[in-house]
């Protein structure tokens, strides 16, 4: 059990490090953005689009990485979604929606597990309420979430359970910061064994539930905040940066904030504004024909983790991982994205104040705290690179999103895999650069 735990912690706080990482004003990072990726700021499926053999003549790097990942038979199909400037957005494909040869190709609507690319648009969230003045970046967590009040600090986190008071609250910004004292369930350790227990699971289609060691997984949000009090920090908030469950308390914070359910909350003031109209927490039995397979290619054979035509994603959910619990498409989120570059305006639609989106791909992690050696800073829900001020974040299925305000940039990569050994973010920007030029 461990070492499935081991394993599994690896493949997914990898795949959140490199994305982190991904973000870096390199040289190559920035010449990418300087050349000419034209599109429009707009809401999904409203602006010009480049598509098909236009986009392929425009980007043939691009397209030429994404069609080497199908002929090696390291993928089934990928998507790219991408702006620059004031031109059309682009959208590149390749391959199919599985390995069988008579599947559907990917497309515009093709419909991809993003997991933790769903922490962002919680940040979003987040940001839109203390716009509304509902909450701000130092409301202490208890104020919303009383089942945080009592939440001790464990006094030896790798040895057990025994704890002591906080010597600061938990605030909002922690929450967006993972500086919580919060972890995952997917990580070894008392702590972490303690939410497996507990049912603390908050993910769509995998998890540890299935082990000895684990409880049933809570139902709702207020149960999972109610559980989640009753487990000891791993240290005391706004000192440290730890990957966590973060993202998914503010769900039950937005919930309580707003007055409303989370998820209709940030369908009502994010998805429907964005005309981000694929993006979403369950699908229908129809919808699944549409849904790319997840594959784990990490042993001899590669191993079907969630089939398209039987997905977990069908089945009702009533736990909404602010997290990791959402499906997009490359175009979805590309208008998520181009919303934050576009200060905050999709299209003709106004969906926040210009000082909100920016304030979204600002730093704002707590004074001393430097995640990973100071590899990246951290806004809401994702890391920020500065001086470019790239912001943005990935997901455990190998999924990229991310953000250039000083190139006028976004790009969104949408692949389905666990274990495949692929520079995703690095073949990606290498093409870039050969297809814009210095």
């Amino acid at each position: 059990i461990a070492s499935v735990r081991r394993q599994l912690a690896n493949r997914i706080i990898g795949a959140m490090t490199m994305s982190a990482l991904a973000f870096s004003p390199s040289r190559r990072g920035l010449l990418f953005g300087a050349g000419a990726l034209a599109l429009a700021g707009c809401a999904a499926g409203q602006g010009r689009w480049l598509d098909g053999p236009q986009a392929a003549l425009r980007y043939p790097a691009l397209q030429g990485v994404l069609n080497g990942w199908v002929a090696d038979g390291r993928l089934s199909g990928a998507a790219i979604g991408l702006r620059h400037g004031d031109g059309p957005e682009a959208f590149l494909q390749a391959g199919r929606l599985d390995h069988d040869p008579t599947s559907a190709l990917v497309g515009r609507n093709t419909l991809f597990r993003i997991y933790s690319m769903t922490k962002p648009i919680t940040g979003v969230g987040t940001a839109l309420l203390i716009e509304d003045g509902r909450l701000s970046l130092d409301t202490p967590v208890a104020d919303l979430v009383p089942e945080m009040g009592r939440v001790e600090v464990a006094r030896n986190p790798d040895r057990g359970l025994d704890g002591r008071a906080p010597a600061s609250p938990m605030t909002v910004r922690h929450l967006l910061t993972h500086t919580a004292g919060l972890t995952y369930h997917f990580f070894d350790g008392p702590i972490a064994d303690a939410y497996r227990r507990a049912g603390l699971f908050p993910v769509t289609g995998y998890s540890l539930a299935e082990k000895p060691i684990d409880g049933p997984k809570v139902h709702d949000l207020d149960e999972f905040g109610r559980r989640l009090g009753e487990i000891p920090l791993r240290f005391d908030p706004g000192t440290a940066y730890h990957y966590s469950v973060g993202l998914d308390l503010l769900g039950l914070v937005i919930q309580r904030a707003s007055g409303m359910s989370f998820p209709d909350f940030l369908q009502r003031r994010l998805f429907d504004p964005v005309g981000m109209n694929d993006t979403l927490w369950e699908i229908r039995r129809a919808d699944q024909a549409r849904l790319m397979a997840l594959y784990d290619y990490s042993g001899e054979q590669r191993i079907v983790r969630d089939d398209r035509t039987n997905s977990a994603y069908a089945e009702p959910v009533t736990l909404f991982a602010g997290g990791a619990g959402l499906i997009s498409t490359a175009t979805d989120y590309l208008a998520f994205l181009t919303t934050l570059l576009d200060d905050g305006r999709a299209g003709s639609v106004r969906v926040m104040e210009p000082e909100t989106a920016r304030l979204v791909r600002t730093d704002i992690l707590p004074s001393g705290v430097n995640p990973e050696n100071g590899a990246f800073r951290f806004g809401f829900g994702g890391s920020v690179k500065e001086p470019s001020g790239e912001y943005g974040w990935g997901g455990a299925a190998g999924t990229l999103g991310w953000l250039d305000p000083s190139t006028r940039t976004a790009v969104t990569v949408m692949v389905q895999q666990f274990g495949q050994q692929i520079d995703v973010n690095g073949d990606v920007r290498r093409a870039l650069e050969r297809d814009v030029g210095a």
